[in-house]
């Protein structure tokens, strides 16, 4: 089943997957080898008050799970968690090693995993190859864009649960959606007490990917603009 799902990605060109988090969260999690923690498995009730949850209701029922996106974030939702907490204004979305989908326990859908409480996860390749499929059942039915581009799922809301955590080692890239952004993160870092070359990672700045607006460039077959910052 491993091979199946790594022969999927490889033939997708899938070359990350998406997690979004409000700042404060990724300050905490680049100083935990863990990484990203799913709520069943945080701490102590300090580390649960910083890991504030982008989702207080699962209705997925899955609190031993990380929510995840194949390729680009699930912008729709991440609007809803905006307007539901306004005091978090800064998010950033975490790029991840696809790989990590070979884990033991992973999970898809083809949608939005809320959706009849969790009722449509599957697990193995079938899963994951179901998110590509011509025409999927969504909040409407929804058909697959004829150039659309091969690593994006055909519901942009679709999902891969990650089992109780994502390693800070498997965090591949930082997207932010601005310069402004990066160095108030970069700041916040600088007075973290990190060795020397611990955070391997890239900074990606795209506005468009902290908005519904990537979806068109997908569906024509088109990658959304990001500008790779170099390192230092």
């Amino acid at each position: 089943m491993r091979e199946q799902i790594k022969l999927e990605i490889e033939k997708r060109g899938i070359t990350r997957l998406c997690h979004f988090t409000n700042s404060r969260s990724f300050i905490h999690i680049i100083q935990n080898d863990l990484g990203v923690v799913a709520n069943n498995f945080l701490g102590d009730e300090e580390e649960i008050g910083i890991m504030s949850k982008n989702d207080n209701l699962r209705l997925d029922g899955k609190e031993d799970y990380i929510s995840c996106s194949i390729e680009y974030p699930n912008t729709w939702y991440l609007d809803k968690v905006k307007l539901r907490d306004p005091n978090f204004r800064d998010w950033v979305v975490l790029f991840i090693d696809p790989l990590v989908m070979l884990e033991e326990n992973t999970l898809f859908c083809h949608r939005n995993a809320a959706a009849g409480e969790g009722k449509y996860l599957k697990s193995g390749n079938e899963g994951l190859r179901g998110m590509f499929a011509q025409t999927v059942d969504g909040k409407f039915k929804i058909n697959r864009a004829y150039n659309m581009l091969s690593c994006c799922p055909t519901d942009g809301q679709a999902e891969v649960m990650v089992y109780k955590n994502i390693p800070k080692e498997s965090i591949k890239g930082v997207c932010v959606s601005s310069m402004e952004q990066v160095k108030i993160e970069m700041l916040k870092i600088s007075h973290l007490n990190l060795l020397e070359g611990e955070l391997n990672f890239d900074w990606i700045i795209s506005p468009e990917l902290f908005s519904t607006n990537w979806t068109k460039s997908v569906k024509m077959g088109k990658r959304p603009s990001e500008l790779f910052l170099e390192k230092e």
